[in-house]
């Protein structure tokens, strides 16, 4: 019986291990069953398949394919590109985030790449873009795999897990433009944010407890009143200030929706004073439910039956949907709060096949889609009190989600690991460049990454070049792990009057070009066509662009060619055909398609004007007030 009941143990204990790494590992994937073979017709524009599968010509170049599974083999022709599919730029979470290095591109062929969102760069969408005038969709939410053309060269082969319903796909015929209009309008136009979005965003990952100031004649924590006061000392613009974890009471400093007195005395009164100065105000914000006091959401969720595992909410069981809606909805009224930093949606969810969810699917299946329903509970109860003024910023997506929020780039690296400390890298700025564009490919329209990279930077360069590339981004936010402060810098000097000079000026063309971002967000809003293009977008006839993934159009007007290497004092630009316009001496006009030397200064990103389109470049874009 003892041995019994030993052997029993351990099996149970294996079970919660493997239960437990699934809530981050993906389930074995694999190519099961017999291939469905696929053909792309190209003039006319068709989808063909032997084997177990069937075809159903849904009108306007969309085609569905449907089988009992989701084994698909699909020629890839010479020279064919395949874009999209990952924010990361490899599938090797360390080489592509924790440790990164320098791989990766926007061509996909040649790499495996398993659908399962994963923290921490974690927006995922099962859908590509081919350069052969065709874009695909795998619907649904179970995991899957694609071997582009890894194993075999002249193959794309496509393994998906299936349930009772089989396998469903669709195909997109048209350019990367006509696809995402197409892609957008079937899963959902991407969220069209209001105007002070497109402001700069500043933001520490905790704030000291028991250390104050006044700001306004209010007690506040001494940190954000040093922001504040700093960035109006220094005169730097005014945009949105987000307070991260730990800010609310109880077990990690998130059991509840009540400020910690410890850190934000006053809260509500501090939004307030924020409002006042002109400031937006974003939250942390999670899908869990922790804590054991009564006036724990932990506790409270726990005694509902509401929670999933030990820390997350089933959103699937539509009672727990509204009973966290009412709670998001009474914060944001109270508070004020103009929106929500959304993170941790894909660590602590059960996702194993062990873990039946409220609406009777399993973790697996739920996985890549708890991203969504979690964002669209947020985006309910903070839709409810705000209507549209509001903005969710969550690092985990999936298809849909592009309807409903943002996305901020995960714990992208500033530095990294080496010998017990840390050492600087600028690869997490290059595979930043990467995963930028990779989005436009994916639908996600606005997109920032944590400037400097979220664990310390060390290196000043790194900081100076990452805040020039967040400037021609849509989203720019500048916060993280250690000091992200010009005036209070990780090394000497620690009160920065280059870096000032540089964040201000930055910040403040940031700022001036918030008119024109939110106008091109406008333009995602009604057709996916995104704000940044990738030159291949606009070019795609030009083999030079096939993969270049160093350079990108900021909108129709500009050509930005970001610096990430430390050190780099000129570097190589390709300027596609036209007429272009440097930036900075208007009287240095090119005409492309040429390669050009250009210096650049610590100070100074490489920049082009599209002369067609010079007259969308703000007239006060140099201004700093």
């Amino acid at each position: 019986m003892r041995k019994a009941w030993i052997l029993g143990a351990a099996v149970l204990s294996a079970l919660t291990i493997a239960a437990s790494l699934g809530e981050i590992f993906p389930p074995r994937l694999g190519f099961e069953g017999a291939a469905v073979k696929v053909e792309i017709g190209r003039s006319p524009f068709g989808v063909t398949a032997s084997g177990d599968a069937a075809i159903e010509d849904l009108g306007g170049g969309v085609y569905r394919l449907t089988g009992d599974n989701g084994h698909l083999e699909i020629p890839l022709a010479p020279g064919e590109a395949i874009y999209g599919l990952t924010e990361r730029i490899v599938d090797d979470v360390k080489a592509g985030e924790r440790i990164p290095e320098e791989v990766g591109g926007l061509d996909r062929v040649g790499e495996v790449v398993t659908m399962w969102v994963r923290p921490t760069i974690s927006a995922c969408a099962p859908f590509y873009i081919s350069s052969e005038g065709y874009g695909m969709l795998v619907e649904g939410t179970w995991p899957g795999v694609y071997d582009i053309g890894k194993t075999d060269p002249e193959v794309l082969r496509v393994g998906w897990k299936t349930g009772a319903e089989g396998f469903s796909c669709l195909f997109f015929e048209g350019d990367c433009l006509e696809v995402l209009d197409k892609y957008t309008r079937t899963t959902g136009r991407p969220f069209l944010p209001p105007p002070w979005v497109f402001l700069p965003l500043k933001w520490r990952d905790q704030v000291a407890r028991n250390d104050f100031a006044e700001l306004d004649g209010l007690t506040v924590n001494a940190e954000v009143a040093d922001d504040i006061l700093s960035y109006e000392k220094l005169g730097l613009p005014v945009g949105i200030y987000m307070i991260d974890r730990p800010w609310a009471e109880g077990r990690d400093g998130y059991g509840n929706f009540e400020w910690d007195p410890r850190r934000f005395p006053n809260g509500d009164e501090m939004v307030a004073r924020l409002h006042g100065r002109g400031w937006r105000v974003l939250v942390w914000g999670a899908p869990w439910a922790i804590g054991h006091r009564p006036s724990d959401f932990g506790f409270q969720a726990r005694i509902k039956g509401f929670k999933k595992g030990t820390r997350c909410l089933d959103y699937t069981d539509p009672r727990a949907v509204a009973w966290h809606v009412d709670k998001i909805s009474r914060f944001v009224g109270r508070s004020g709060v103009d929106g929500w930093k959304l993170d941790r949606s894909e660590e602590y969810n059960p996702s194993s096949f062990l873990d039946v969810y409220h609406d009777g699917r399993s973790g697996v299946e739920v996985h890549n889609d708890y991203p969504r329903m979690y964002i669209k509970t947020y985006y309910d109860g903070t839709g409810a009190v705000r209507g549209d003024d509001f903005v969710l910023v969550p690092r985990a997506g999936y298809t849909g989600t592009q309807a409903w929020s943002v996305v901020w780039g995960g714990d992208t690296r500033g530095s990294v690991p080496h010998s017990g400390g840390r050492v600087s890298t600028d690869l997490g700025l290059r595979s930043a460049i990467i995963s930028l564009q990779r989005m436009a490919f994916m639908g996600f329209p606005v997109w920032g990454s944590d400037t400097g990279g979220y664990q310390n930077f060390i290196d000043r360069e790194v900081f100076a070049r990452w805040i020039e590339f967040s400037c021609f981004c849509p989203f720019m936010e500048i916060g993280g792990q250690g000091s992200h402060e010009p005036w209070n810098m990780p090394g000497e000097p620690s009160y920065d009057e280059e870096m000032i000079e540089i964040l201000k000026r930055y910040a403040w063309m940031h700022a001036k070009l918030a008119g024109y971002s939110h106008d091109l967000a406008g333009r995602a809003s009604e057709t996916g066509n995104p704000i940044v293009h990738p030159l291949v977008m606009d070019w795609p006839g030009d083999p030079k662009v096939r993969d270049k993934w160093d350079e990108y159009m900021y909108g129709p007007a500009f050509l930005v060619a970001p610096v990430w290497k430390k050190e780099q004092r000129e570097r190589e630009v390709y300027l596609p055909e036209g007429e272009w316009i440097d930036l900075w001496d208007g009287s240095k006009t090119h005409e492309g398609p040429a390669t050009i030397e250009v210096e650049v200064p610590l100070d100074t990103i490489p920049v082009f004007v599209r002369a067609e389109y010079k007259d969308m470049v703000p007239g006060d874009l140099f201004e700093t007030e």
